[in-house]
């Protein structure tokens, strides 16, 4: 296993600190946040190396303060499981120290960025990285993900596109960010734009390339829609089959929102070879969308609002949000990121068609309380139940079936939608006894379906 610990620094917006010379521990109002962001990168034919880059955040981290400035420390867990045998292969824990000379030092710092490497043959890996303030245990945040390992191909192939906040040449292989001729720092947030990293910076690597040909290397960010927002096109001949690509792109032309940043290899006459794309954030203020279709009106609901409840909000929006909404929200350490991206969500969710109709923020939210009171559970909010989710997903039901206790049957519960899908149902069965009724089976596409359901009421 090769291991690199690394930090280094970023901007982002920060709260500066009164100086005192007692030694103190300083009141943190924000959540904490670890951004974490991994990309794979071919070792050899067998063999992959993950890079796990993660970001916390001093202004979100408690201090003490000194006589010598401001000091704490983040406890990092990264383990990485083999998903089909069940080995923990690696399971790694490390502090990250934070020591700065004053509070200048403290609104100068953004964020403390490091860098672990681990090798790891072909197979499918669980990844969890959790994060927890070392004066508070109680403060912490996790990531969780799954990683699949390939052998290389014999053919042209691409890793995993890198986002980074600065990228320059180096010869300093002692770095702790040093890598093949450069410095390369990430930017685990992937979150980009005017107030904090305007220029995009990617790193990646090709494989197998034919060093007869002249290859064409677009770089682009596309929006939702498959609209090109960005490019960077140049054709490039490589005198080795595997080399090292470097690009810059300027985003802060872009309106505020999630895209896509995506690197295209192709021949000189326009035909595809290989491809890589990811997600990417982008956080403009002060540039407006383009079109009235775009623009998002600022919600006047969202004032006022703290960090912790946007979280909450998002949370309870989890029924209908996208994997990468959830990525991308994760990595939001700020109060006015969180209320635009959820400005943009619930936007899309009331002008997008996703097969719930008259589906807003206000009656979505409504389902949610009115949840709350009909099917909380003795360990459980009533949002986060089968019967509230499904109530909160589609509404009051045509009809509901009781049946109560009757000899040896548990008590259960069939629910109606006749309009959808051209007509559903729910069943639920209280299993515990305690008047929690779980969904065990459903003729909706996509919901647990078991034929054999009537045995459970025994």
């Amino acid at each position: 296993m090769k291991r690199i610990i690394g930090t280094g620094l970023c901007l982002l917006v920060l709260f500066g600190y009164p100086m005192t010379v007692q030694s103190q521990t300083l009141p943190v109002v924000q959540r904490f946040v670890l951004n974490v962001d991994y990309s794979r990168f071919w070792q050899n034919d067998s063999t992959m190396y993950i890079e796990i880059s993660t970001a916390v955040y001093p202004n979100l981290i408690l201090l003490q303060q000194d006589s010598l400035g401001f000091h704490g420390k983040v406890e990092l867990n990264i383990s990485i499981q083999n998903k089909s045998t069940g080995a923990m292969v690696y399971a790694n824990r490390y502090n990250v120290p934070i020591h700065l000379a004053d509070s200048a030092s403290l609104v100068r710092t953004g964020s403390i960025v490091n860098n672990t490497i681990y090798a790891l043959g072909s197979g499918e890996y669980h990844v969890s990285v959790i994060g927890s303030d070392v004066l508070d245990r109680t403060r912490k945040d996790s990531s969780s993900f799954t990683v699949t390992v390939q052998n290389k191909p014999d053919s042209l192939a691409l890793s995993d596109i890198e986002l980074c906040s600065n990228i320059i040449e180096s010869s300093d292989q002692k770095d702790v960010f040093y890598k093949n001729t450069y410095r390369v720092i990430p930017n685990p947030s992937c979150v980009f734009g005017s107030t904090s990293f305007p220029l995009v910076y990617s790193y990646m690597e090709f494989y197998n390339l034919n060093t007869n040909l002249m290859y064409k290397i677009t770089a682009q960010i596309v929006d939702a829609k498959g609209n090109v927002k960005k490019q960077r096109a140049h054709l490039r001949r490589f005198s080795l089959p595997n080399v090292v690509d470097v690009t810059t792109l300027n985003c802060i032309s872009i309106s505020s929102g999630r895209y896509t940043y995506e690197v295209i290899l192709s021949d000189t006459l326009g035909q595809v070879k290989a491809r890589s794309r990811r997600p990417i954030y982008l956080h403009n203020p002060n540039v407006k969308a383009a079109s009235a279709e775009t623009i998002v009106t600022a919600r006047a609901e969202f004032e006022g609002m703290t960090s912790d409840e946007l979280a909450e909000e998002f949370r309870k929006a989890k029924y209908i949000a996208q994997s990468d909404d959830n990525n991308t929200f994760e990595k939001l350490s700020t109060a006015q990121a969180q209320k635009e991206f959820l400005e943009k969500f619930w936007t899309r969710i009331e002008t997008e068609e996703n097969g719930k109709s008259n589906l807003s923020r206000s009656s979505y939210l409504g389902r949610v309380s009115i949840s709350n009171q009909r099917y909380k559970s003795m360990s459980r909010a009533g949002w986060r139940t089968d019967q509230g989710r499904i109530y909160i997903l589609y509404g009051e039901p045509d009809e509901i079936q009781r049946f109560p206790n009757s000899g040896d049957s548990k008590p259960y519960e069939i629910w109606y939608y006749h309009q959808l899908e051209g007509g559903v149902q729910f069943i639920y069965v209280d299993l515990t006894g305690f008047n929690e009724y779980t969904l065990v089976h459903s003729t909706k596409r996509g919901e647990v379906q078991d034929a054999t359901w009537q045995q459970l009421l025994r």
